[in-house]
């Protein structure tokens, strides 16, 4: 016997060396038959894919326990050192380091609560604790020490808005939010179909080949050439689909624009709290700077006082009144009371019901009236204090300033001091409360009390500049369906060998909803200018024969030639934002717009079946470049200065919006 098996290894060895092919068995590695040998640095992901995928990992299942032991390992201590972070930043780290070990800092199975009263002081702490770190290293200890530490709403906005600032992060991108927490977006009955799938339906089946005696006794011979991975049961292609309930596509419901919306408030808060470490600064009457204006002060006497930036009391004033106006036009499109309570069918981590107002809707009307006024009051102070300041300026800062105190006093006197949590105070849901609504609508109207209308300026008629719209192409709004990744909702067993498995993951589980888009479109003007010239030229949307409400639809800044001038401007369809899965396979940064700019499917109303009449306006102004350079107010194409309140011409051109119903039938769903 031992002869025979001697000869047979014999053959193997000649079949090796000779390149043979004995009964159909390729003996030879690949690169032995003059193949390339794969390179290792093809298979090796780049920096910023390994960053990726390090915060992604962090948000994946971030409602539950961190299992990843390298992630546990990296965030087990608190990093207390004064030089892993930013030179001079230590003081303003110690009240959060002392809060932490006070336990004043929500732990990760407590209730979030936007009007909690040290909630923003919380809020910025974790903010600072993630954007002071000096280098990655610290950054990633501290993000997964946050991660296992405190409260997952908590974390995630904080995480949000450190990644937007720092340097080494700027070009990583968070997975929306209703797929980070879907449980604070979508309703109850959707989060528990989710939870009921069970993730073998997602994941292959492995399933071990059939072996003969030539694969049993190669493995032994040669065991790389002859090992044989167990196969996979084939899955269908197409994703598990949860259907959620859309309750008429209404605008309030719309779960991208309440991911946007926490976002800001979090952005809004943490500026306004952070002036309260800096103390009150007095500016010396020899300058030793020559300020251009007189909102040039303002916002240096603003900044140096420690006040929140004054970018961002204009980005909460341009949103409110987008919102409303959008809200505004859904009800005149559909027909339905933008006030109608939404039942609030959401859950929260600590399993509490949401608490519903004992008071009628009259009686919260008049609180918040009551509210505006106090606020109108401190306005009109400033104003007076301040009187050479364009006054869009002050009412912004005025509002960024008291918008949290405004919602925290309203909320106690609905609400009383209950623990239960409101939709009032949830960041990632309050637009779905028809309390909320109300208040964007009063604050919207307080809002256009102080805006003031460009002022015209005197021409020599040959002289005057002129602008005419040309052409609008078809303005037409549609029912978009769209999928939202629930791979956060899985049972725990997806996890449970304490590393990542999404990659074993053939289908996905998504929650499908429709959404409100609009097809592309563009708009042509002529501008015809005496001398050469920077303007800034917006476009406006109104109703026909009314100056409000309107819709701040484009705005950009150009230099114009001498003579005629032709522009055009086009809109595309707004893309499907990248899920959670995408982004984990992804290999290089995708080209998304800016996290802060107004949702862009939502850029147009939505029209109607017959045709929603409108009158587009168009404004040139003339334009001096004194706004605030801010990334945000300039990705949402806004801006208030004095520098451009001088019109030097306007046309207007009536439009329609129709809209495309999506026919489809119930089982596609």
């Amino acid at each position: 016997m031992w002869k025979v098996t001697l000869a047979f290894c014999a053959l193997l060895s000649l079949s090796l060396s000779a390149g043979v092919i004995v009964n159909g068995w390729n003996l030879r590695p690949r690169w032995w038959l003059g193949e390339t040998a794969p390179s290792l640095d093809a298979l090796r992901p780049t920096q910023w894919a390994q960053r990726q995928r390090f915060l992604l990992d962090l948000l994946l299942q971030v409602h539950k326990p961190l299992l990843q032991q390298e992630l546990i390992d990296m965030g087990r201590e608190l990093n207390e050192s004064p030089s892993d972070y930013e030179t001079g930043s230590w003081p303003l780290l110690l009240d959060f380091f002392e809060r932490v070990h006070q336990g004043r800092i929500l732990h990760p199975y407590s209730i979030y609560n936007l009007l909690q009263e040290e909630l923003p002081q919380q809020l910025l702490g974790v903010y600072r604790f993630l954007v002071l770190a000096k280098d990655w290293r610290t950054f990633q200890r501290n993000a997964c020490y946050a991660r296992s530490q405190f409260n997952p709403v908590l974390f995630v906005n904080a995480l949000q808005l450190a990644i937007a600032e720092r340097a080494d992060t700027k070009d990583l991108m968070m997975p929306a939010m209703h797929e980070v927490l879907p449980q604070l977006y979508f309703d109850k009955e959707l989060i528990r179909a989710a939870r009921s799938v069970n993730w073998q339906e997602l994941a292959p089946v492995r399933i071990a080949p059939k072996r003969t005696w030539k694969d049993t006794l190669g493995s032994f011979l040669y065991p790389r050439i002859f090992r044989q991975p167990p196969e996979e049961e084939l899955m269908p292609a197409d994703p598990i689909v949860i259907e959620a309930n859309s309750l008429g596509m209404q605008l309030s419901l719309d779960v991208a624009l309440n991911g946007y919306w926490s976002r800001l408030i979090s952005r809004l808060i943490i500026g306004s709290k952070a002036k309260e470490d800096y103390g009150t600064a007095i500016i010396d009457g020899d300058r030793m700077m020559q300020f251009r204006s007189d909102e040039d002060e303002w916002i240096y006497r603003q900044q140096v006082g420690g006040a929140a930036r004054p970018e961002i009391g204009l980005l909460l004033m341009h949103n409110i009144r987008q919102f409303v106006v959008l809200l505004q036009l859904e009800e005149l499109a559909t027909g339905k009371d933008s006030a109608e309570l939404v039942t609030p069918t959401l859950v929260t981590t600590g399993g509490v019901p949401y608490k519903v107002t004992a008071l009628n809707a009259e009686d919260v009307r008049q609180l918040i009236r009551k509210s505006v006024e106090e606020l109108q009051s401190q306005i009109d102070k400033e104003l007076a204090i301040n009187n050479k300041i364009e006054p869009m300026w002050v009412v912004g800062h005025v509002i960024a300033a008291e918008y949290w105190l405004l919602c925290r006093h309203l909320s106690l006197a609905i609400n009383g001091n209950n623990v239960e949590p409101s939709l009032l105070g949830m960041t990632t849901s309050n637009l779905r409360d028809p309390i909320y609504r109300s208040l964007l609508i009063q604050l919207a109207q307080l809002i256009s009390k102080y805006d003031q209308k460009p002022k015209s300026q005197s021409y020599d008629m040959q002289r005057r500049p002129t602008v005419k719209l040309l052409q609008v192409t078809k303005l037409e709004t549609y029912e978009q369906l769209t999928d939202s990744d629930l791979i956060n909702l899985m049972d725990q067993q997806l996890l449970q060998t304490q590393r990542n498995n999404l990659q074993l993951l053939r289908r996905r589980l998504v929650a499908r909803q429709l959404r409100l888009n609009h097809k592309p479109f563009r708009i042509a003007y002529e501008l015809s200018v005496p001398q050469t010239m920077v303007v800034q030229i917006r476009s406006y949307l109104m109703l026909p024969g009314r100056a409000e409400p309107h819709l701040l639809l484009d705005s950009f800044v150009r230099e114009l030639g001498i003579n005629d001038n032709r522009l055009e401007r086009h809109f595309p369809a707004a893309p499907n934002d990248h899920t959670l899965s995408e982004l984990y396979e992804a290999q290089e940064p995708f080209d998304a717009p800016k996290t802060c700019s107004f949702p862009r499917h939502l850029q147009l109303p939505r029209g109607t079946a017959e045709g929603l009449p409108f009158q587009l306006l168009v404004e040139v102004l003339q334009w001096n470049g004194t706004e605030i350079d801010a990334e945000c107010v300039g990705a949402a194409s806004f801006s208030t200065s004095t520098g451009s309140t001088t019109l030097l011409a306007s046309d207007t051109l009536d439009v329609v919006i129709y809209h495309q119903e999506l026919k489809i039938s119930v089982d596609k769903l």
